[in-house]
């Protein structure tokens, strides 16, 4: 079975839109959202933008998402938590902030290294992602890449080196199935040289490309997956996660 169903759907508009629900939601009359929205997916930055910054809760995001625009970047970054995690959700996300003006999101998360040498405390700039969730065949064609936008990973690159960061980049996988994930994917994209496996980049990336604004992701890695098992940090991140909030912010501010 093709994904989608219906491969003609792309050269069609779509009949639900962000703009009819926010129409519908009375959100008409807002200001624009910020420049740039960090898709967060961690307790410990949703707690650190909670608890420890000077933020402006925002108005644009609808269901259980929370919008904080950064004060100390004058709104110009934001960062998007609470909403869960997924491709599907940050769709859902994403659409609504691209519909009220934000030009730029940035993923700041866990992946799971599958490269012996990429190890904790590392931090990795995805500059493209393997499509084997469903979210981003509704976007692109199944044989466009999902890329980030060259640009952002640039200055993603240049800001994390210059904190004091080790940096890789490359490709990461992109996957729906958490619980899903086996050794001979986890062999076969090692050996392609992919970096990590997460849940959102090739969805980020396909929609930026679809509605031509940018993307970027700078990840932290939570854990490691290898052919003869999985082994877990999660509890190791908060730090990391933070100082690269910092980067994202201080970069896009």
């Amino acid at each position: 079975m093709p994904v989608p169903n219906l491969r003609e759907k792309l050269d069609h508009p779509s009949v639900t839109t962000p703009g009819a629900a926010i129409d519908y939601r009375g959100k008409t009359d807002l200001d624009p959202a910020p420049e740039t929205v960090v898709l967060s997916y961690q307790r410990a930055i949703a707690e650190h933008v909670r608890e420890t910054l000077d933020t402006t809760r925002q108005p644009h995001t609808v269901g259980s998402a929370e919008l904080h625009a950064l004060d100390d970047t004058d709104g110009r970054v934001a960062v998007a938590e609470g909403f869960g995690i997924g491709a599907p959700v940050t769709a859902l996300v994403m659409e609504g902030l691209v519909a009220h003006g934000t030009e730029r999101f940035v993923v700041v998360g866990h992946v799971g290294s599958l490269q012996p040498d990429v190890r904790l405390g590392s931090a990795i700039v995805a500059d493209g992602a393997v499509r084997d969730e469903g979210t981003s065949y509704h976007y692109l064609a199944d044989d466009t890449p999902a890329r980030a936008t060259p640009a952002v990973r640039d200055q993603l690159v240049d800001a994390a080196e210059s904190a004091g960061e080790t940096v890789f980049v490359g490709p990461t996988w992109t996957t729906d199935a958490l619980y899903r994930e086996t050794a001979v994917e986890i062999e076969h994209y090692r050996d392609e040289g992919v970096l990590a496996v997460d849940m959102e980049a090739a969805a980020v990336f396909a929609i930026a490309q679809f509605h031509g604004v940018e993307a970027g992701a700078l990840f932290t890695v939570s854990d490691h997956l290898t052919t003869d098992g999985w082994e877990a940090h999660f509890d190791d991140t908060a730090e990391h996660l933070v100082r690269l909030l910092d980067v994202v912010s201080e970069t896009f501010s």
